[in-house]
């Protein structure tokens, strides 16, 4: 019952866009502003006040969002024109440009961009919409999306945003040719990602010093909706879209995050993929290099009347960077179509197929064999482990403006995915091949094992998975007792469901048939049979108030979760049910103070929440685990603006105190280790970012040529456990003369390094005789980590705990654009320096990225 009255709340933002405007059909004509002349005095000003005073004068009222006219100057209008051409003489130049819902409302947004190869991104010409040739321009605009979006593309996007946050453009992720999600992320402030598998498949993304494992902990969505596993009960990242067909990536931190969720202590990242472009126009781009490389994507789509529509696809296979004796390879197509129903009234439909097939496993290396021919040769004895995984996603999403002051945007998403991975037992050995520990159905070998190897048994975990859900976001421009103020509310309902089965022993890992494998004989050879389900609610609100160079922005979210698990296997086959639910309330508020053009201090404060994973909040038997959401508060303190027109930067002081705090029993524990609640711990620390143009700062502005220099960096100075806090370690995984009950209140946080920093400089020119030119280099530096609770420094023999070491590697890129041909040929340079690095000991040593070098062409067309 309470599933259906919610998602009848939500389906309301639906009714206007069912029924369109004014019950016009979608071929309705667009709207003009009334063509009467009125003297306007419009002297110029900053755009924001010129338009209160086109309002005043011309009796025109306007919507936009606030932050797309900050900062930005208007040439004013003087004489007497008709409303359509005064507007049109006022946002000349501004990158701006509008279109009448009524004879009397205008909608102003950003100018459609024309994506030229040889060029960046230029503004639309802005033209009067009752001319004729505006018409014909308006046949080449972009449609509108319905795009839910967390900072957005205006130069002056962050002005108003209650929080730090970053914006990886389509330029960043396309001419330094990330390979990896994880690359393109180290260029945020704050932001720790470590290498898995090598290729970006399964990221590990902490955010300030918060635990990577799985990304866990950072709320992840595409295209505004999430994407995540099960958002609520099992966040882990084992799927994660190409990069490939990224558009640009959002990043935001702070008390800005209220509006999404559930996660909300970390961060929040919004993946934006290419929308169908202005002109039917297509892309072909292929590459390959060492370690058996090769990769091919192509996208092509294009709007024609008030239907646009694209295909992407993306293909890549590679011997895996982190074991070179298995594969991976990755298929990925997505269709989008994007529909102007009416002038008020846009539809976004998109349907997407990933498939995953790889040799991909678990087991890491020992000491002993890191430091063997064949670690340094990145081989693994693990070669028959396979892992086929296969997802189908469909997003939905209607925008539609009621009013001139409200609008909406309904998104209908959900995903299947099927993960079945099938893998090798362990088994330690010592250093005369003699067995140590017994069989691992996971990794959790003793850790005086001096190697691993696979053993007579094998296992396959199969999972399916679905989600979905239904979420109206509006947004009401309104003033509250005189102060100009918007309003960001709506609400969600979602559903998830997980069905897991472990079979044990179907084959032996070496290829023999053999017979079921369980610690009590069955008849079958089920290990585990879990259905697990999650009903989530969610309401949120955000007030922006606008008092002249101050905003202040208080918000609140509350989510209410229902977690249900039925273990079937349990009562000798008759099943056990557990249920457990939570609700919490999260305020938060931001405030923005901007006493000069182009300088912004901000400060934020708001309550963090993650919900536990259904699996450590209820027993195998039904019983409920004493296990809560995790629950922070995290403060900001930070500055960011332009010192010059080719000096960028941003400053910001942070802390989170968490009341209860989730890690990993002990990182010993390997694959399955419980979680626990550890305590109060604390994250302090500075994030610093700048960008400047040196080629400008000498010669002026030019817009043929630039040097640049960027650098961001973040120290993590506090990362610890400040309540009582013991480690727990039995059996197998301590040590002969270790503790098995350590107290590391004061410790590090595992996995939360002190310093992470990028630079890179890079050259442009676009005036060269082929066509554009340029080139970058760039460090990527992290210090060192800790791999487990009791911060020891001397690694144990099995390689899964003791100091991470810090590293720094180089990567380059050169692209060169060949306008007879309208392709661009790079080359690019991974790790140029060929370091030799550890990436994690979770699971056993893990290698970093070898030296990988690629080279390829994109062909427009």
């Amino acid at each position: 019952m309470y599933r259906i009255l919610w998602t009848a709340l939500i389906c309301f933002g639906m009714i206007g866009a069912a029924i369109g405007t004014d019950g016009v059909a979608v071929a309705e004509q667009a709207a003009t502003l009334r063509v009467d002349p009125v003297a306007f005095d419009i002297p110029p000003q900053p755009l924001a006040s010129a338009l209160r005073a086109f309002r005043d004068q011309g009796g025109i009222r306007f919507i936009h969002r606030a932050e797309l006219v900050q900062s930005v100057d208007s040439n004013g209008v003087v004489g007497q024109y008709s409303p359509d051409d005064a507007l049109a003489m006022l946002l000349k130049n501004t990158g701006l440009t509008y279109y009448a819902a009524d004879d009397s409302t205008v909608i102003v947004e950003q100018a459609a961009s024309r994506h030229s190869p040889d060029t960046a991104d230029q503004s639309a010409a802005i033209v009067p919409t009752g001319n004729p040739d505006s018409q014909r321009a308006g046949e080449e605009a972009e449609i509108k999306v319905p795009l839910v979006e967390i900072i957005g593309t205006s130069e002056n996007a962050l002005d108003y945003i209650p929080g730090s946050g970053r914006v990886i453009t389509k330029e960043s992720i396309e001419q330094n040719h990330r390979l990896t999600i994880n690359e393109a992320l180290r260029e945020v402030p704050g932001v720790h990602v470590r290498d898995e598998d090598g290729l970006g498949i399964r990221p590990n993304i902490g955010i300030r010093g918060l635990d990577p494992t799985r990304s866990r902990k950072v709320h992840i969505m595409e295209d505004g909706v999430p994407i995540m596993m099960m958002p609520y009960a099992d966040p882990s990242s084992y799927y994660f879209p190409p990069i490939f067909r990224f558009d640009r990536i959002e990043v935001l931190k702070g008390s800005g995050q209220l509006l999404y969720g559930p996660q909300t202590i970390g961060g929040v990242m919004n993946f934006i993929t290419r929308m169908p472009s202005a002109k039917p126009e297509g892309n072909f781009q292929f590459w390959g290099g060492n370690n058996n490389y090769f990769n091919t994507h192509f996208d092509y789509g294009g709007t024609w009347g008030k239907s646009g529509y694209m295909v992407d696809y993306t293909h890549y296979q590679s011997d895996t960077p982190r074991f070179t004796n298995v594969r991976a390879k990755v298929d990925d197509i997505t269709f989008k179509t994007v529909q102007e129903l009416s002038d008020r009234t846009q539809i976004m439909a998109k349907f997407n197929y990933y498939r995953e097939d790889s040799g991909i496993g678990y087991q890491g290396l020992t000491e002993s064999e890191w430091g063997s021919p064949r670690g340094q040769d990145r081989q693994t004895l693990f070669k028959n482990d396979h892992f086929d995984f296969r997802r189908m996603g469909a997003h939905v999403a209607v925008n539609h403006m009621f009013t001139a002051n409200l609008t909406s945007t309904t998104n209908f998403f959900g995903h299947y995915m099927s993960r079945d991975w099938a893998r090798q037992t362990t088994q330690g050995i010592n250093a005369d091949g003699s067995l140590n520990g017994a069989l691992q159905f996971g990794n959790a070998i003793p850790a005086t094992a001096f190697g691993a190897v696979p053993g007579n048994a094998r296992f396959t975990n199969e999972r399916e998975y679905w989600v979905y859900g239904v979420e109206s976001r509006f947004k009401y421009d309104h003033s509250l007792l005189g102060v100009n103020a918007t309003a960001d509310f709506g609400a969600r309902y979602m559903y998830e469901q997980s069905d897991r089965k472990q079979f044990r022993n179907t084959g032996s890992g070496i290829g023999v048939t053999s017979s079921c494998f369980l610690a009590v004989a069955g008849a079958t050879c089920l290990n585990e049979n879990n259905l697990r389900t999650t009903n989530a609610y969610a309401l949120f609100f955000q007030e922006r108030l606008v008092f002249g160079q101050f905003t202040i922005t208080p918000g609140v979210r509350v989510e209410h979760i229902n977690y249900d698990q039925y273990d079937r296997l349990q009562n000798n086959g008759n099943g056990a049910f557990g249920k457990a639910n939570f609700t919490e309330v999260l305020p938060g508020i931001g405030v923005t103070y901007a006493p000069f053009k182009n300088h912004t201090f901000f400060f934020g404060a708001h309550r963090g929440m993650s919900p536990p994973q259904i699996s450590d909040a209820i027993t195998g038997t039904g019983a409920v685990v004493d296990l809560g959401p995790e629950l922070s508060w995290t403060y900001e303190l930070g500055t960011r603006g332009n010192l010059a027109h080719w000096a960028g930067y941003e400053f910001t002081l942070f802390q989170m105190d968490f009341d209860n705090q989730i890690i990993s029993q002990s990182a010993a524990g390997g694959t399955g280790a419980t979680l626990t609640s550890a305590g109060e711990t604390r994250h302090r620390g500075i994030e610093f970012a700048t960008s400047l143009d040196l080629w400008d700062a000498m010669k002026g502005r030019d817009k043929d040529q630039d040097v640049t220099l960027d650098l961001n960096y973040t120290w993590v100075a506090q990362a610890e456990f400040i309540g009582t806090r013991n480690s727990s370690i039995t059996g197998a995984a301590l040590l002969p003369t270790e503790a098995a009950v350590v107290s590391v209140s004061g410790n590090r946080l595992p996995y939360s390094p002190k310093h992470l920093l990028t630079a890179g400089i890079g050259y442009t020119n676009r005036a060269f005789s082929l066509g554009a030119f340029n080139a970058r280099l760039e460090a990527q530096c992290i210090s060192d980590q800790f791999g487990d609770d009791r911060n020891i420094i001397a690694p144990t023999a099995n390689g899964q705990r003791g100091i991470v070491r810090g590293w720094c590697m180089m990567n380059a890129s050169v692209n060169q654009y060949v306008k007879k041909i309208n392709t661009t040929f790079f080359f690019v340079a991974k790790n140029m320096l060929d370091q030799m690095t550890i990436m994690d000991r979770t699971r056993g040593i893990y290698p970093g990225l070898p030296a990988l070098w690629q080279a390829g062409a994109k062909w427009t067309f």
